[in-house]
C-alpha cells in the first residue's frame, strides 16, 4: 500500500494575538452603570471573556467572569451596575478572546463539500501532527485535519457557506520536496454556527475572494499549490471550534467533519480514494431564500 504522511503544523492561536485585536472600551451611563463595549476590526464575530479581579460595590450578571461575542464593529458586551447608591465604586479587570462564536448553533448538522472542483480524483488522508515529525518521545495522534491529493493544480472550493475571515496569499518559495511549512499561503471562511474552516497550501496570488466575501459552497477561491511538496499538488483543510476552557480562558479545537461523497455522507478516517462529488441538496442546504433563488436562476 502507498504511503503518505502529509504533516499539519497549526498557529491559530498565536494569529490572534498578532493579527487581530479586539479592544474594550468603557463608558458611564446617568445612573452611574459602567457599559463595556468591543471594539472588533474584523469581518467576523469573536469570543470575549471580561475577568474581573476586583468588583468594589459593583455587580454583573456574569458574576467575576463574563463571556460575550463581539460583533465586528462595536458592541456592547457587559454592564457593571452600582451595588449600592451614593457609595464609592471601583473595579479591575483583563480580557481574552478568541476568533469564533462560542455559542454559535447550527439548525442543521453540516455537511462540507470536499473543496476541490465535482469530477477531480483525490486521495483523502488524516494529516499527521507536527509532533510526531519531530519525533518527541511521545506521539500525538489528535485531529488536525485532512488533506486532499490530486495529479495536477486545480481550483479551490468553499466547502461550506460562510464568510471570508482572514487569508495569507502571499508566500512564495522556490523549496523543492517540502514536508510541511510554517508559512503556508491559506484563506479561513467563518461559518454562522461560529465553527472556521481553514484551506491550506494555495497559489501565491491567486485569491478570488476578498476578507469579507460571502461564499457559497462550491465557489472557487483560489488556485492549488504543493508542487513542491513531497506528496505533490494537494490542499489541506482543518476546522476549528472556540471553546471554553474553565471560567475565564478560552481555547481552539479541531474537529472532523462530514463530506459529500459517492457513497454519501462520510467522515474520513483514513486513506481513501474519492472522485468528488458536488450534489445539489448540499450546496443548497444553508442557503437562505434569496440566496437559494439567486442560485438556481444562475444554475
Amino acid at each position: 500500500m502507498q504511503k503518505i504522511v502529509i504533516t499539519a503544523i497549526f498557529f491559530f492561536s498565536l494569529s490572534i494575538s498578532l493579527q487581530a485585536q479586539i479592544t474594550i472600551e468603557t463608558e458611564q451611563d446617568s445612573e452611574r452603570n459602567v457599559v463595556f463595549y468591543a471594539v472588533n476590526p474584523t469581518k467576523v464575530p469573536y469570543s470575549v471573556i471580561l475577568n474581573f479581579s476586583q468588583l468594589q460595590n459593583m455587580t454583573t450578571p456574569g458574576g467575576g467572569n463574563v463571556t460575550a461575542i463581539a460583533s465586528p464593529g462595536r458592541s456592547k458586551v457587559a454592564t457593571l451596575k452600582p451595588t449600592l447608591s451614593g457609595q464609592g465604586t471601583n473595579y479591575r479587570y483583563a480580557y481574552s478572546f478568541a476568533k469564533g462564536n462560542v455559542y454559535g448553533k447550527t439548525k442543521i448538522d453540516p455537511v462540507y463539500l470536499m473543496p476541490v472542483p465535482e469530477g477531480t480524483q483525490v486521495k483523502a488522508i488524516l494529516n499527521n501532527n507536527i509532533s510526531n515529525t519531530l519525533k518527541k518521545e511521545k506521539s500525538d495522534n489528535s485531529y488536525v485535519g485532512i488533506s486532499f491529493i490530486f495529479e495536477k493544480p486545480t481550483e479551490i472550493v468553499a466547502p461550506r457557506k460562510g464568510v471570508i475571515a482572514e487569508m495569507k496569499m502571499d508566500y512564495a518559495t522556490d523549496k523543492e520536496s517540502l514536508s510541511f511549512s510554517a508559512e503556508e499561503n491559506y484563506i479561513e471562511i467563518y461559518h454562522e454556527d461560529g465553527t472556521i474552516t481553514r484551506l491550506m497550501v494555495l497559489k501565491p496570488g491567486s485569491a478570488k475572494v476578498e476578507v469579507g466575501d460571502l461564499v457559497l459552497p462550491g465557489q472557487v477561491l483560489a488556485e492549488s499549490a504543493g508542487e513542491n511538496y513531497e506528496q505533490g499538488p494537494h490542499v489541506r483543510m482543518v476546522n476549528q471550534r472556540t471553546e471554553k476552557e474553565g471560567a475565564d480562558k478560552l481555547k481552539y479545537s479541531y474537529f472532523p467533519v462530514v463530506f459529500a461523497t459517492e457513497a454519501g455522507n462520510t467522515e474520513i478516517k483514513e486513506l481513501s480514494d474519492f472522485t468528488v462529488v458536488h450534489p445539489q441538496e448540499i450546496i443548497t442546504r444553508e442557503l437562505n431564500k434569496k440566496e437559494l433563488k439567486n442560485y438556481t436562476s444562475e444554475n
